[in-house]
């Protein structure tokens, strides 16, 4: 199963909007998961639609804050277990009838309530027993080696998102294609 996660930093972008098109078209993922589109519920949907994915989850922004968009097509058999202005917790059944957990997290915008993003993934880490992918814009890096350029990184904050990501019995699976952190 291919899945995008993607904080598009503003889906009424054309710019943003055809660059979401031409990824879709090139790798064709099942799963999407969107943050920061700021658009309304009623505009994710419409965009999801243009950009012809079937299925549109949308969880609604904050003043001007967040809007998180899970979309999928049919090939995917998705169930919305849970979701918050922080996260959306599915299950997905796979093509071989398996069935895995995916959660998309988009952290607490304010440095002040960062750590409730790390409260927040180890509640949902006691959920299920399924295998289990987390993704999203966690905000944050689990070491120093991540990051490029720019002021550094506060080392307490991402001792915090190593200890949370250890206590979830989560591993980082790295990342391909453009890095950008």
């Amino acid at each position: 199963m291919k899945i995008l996660s993607w904080n598009v930093r503003d889906l009424e972008n054309t710019r943003a909007r055809l660059e979401v098109k031409n990824i879709l078209q090139m790798h064709k993922p099942q799963i999407l998961f969107f943050c920061e589109t700021k658009l309304l519920a009623v505009q994710a949907r419409e965009e999801c639609r243009m950009l012809s994915i079937e299925n549109c989850f949308v969880v609604n922004r904050m003043g001007l804050k967040g809007e998180l968009a899970l979309c999928w097509n049919t090939e995917a058999l998705v169930t919305i277990t849970s979701y918050s202005n922080h996260h959306i917790d599915v299950v997905a059944q796979l093509e071989n009838g398996k069935q895995w957990r995916y959660t998309g997290i988009y952290r607490h915008p304010e440095m002040q309530q960062k750590q409730q993003t790390w409260t927040l993934l180890r509640r949902l880490s006691g959920l299920s027993n399924l295998s289990w992918l987390c993704f999203g814009d966690f905000n944050k890096i689990l070491s120093p080696n991540e990051k490029c350029g720019g002021k550094d990184r506060n080392l307490s904050m991402m001792a915090s998102f190593k200890e949370a990501a250890q206590a979830c019995n989560l591993v980082d699976l790295g990342c391909t294609g453009f890095y950008l952190v």
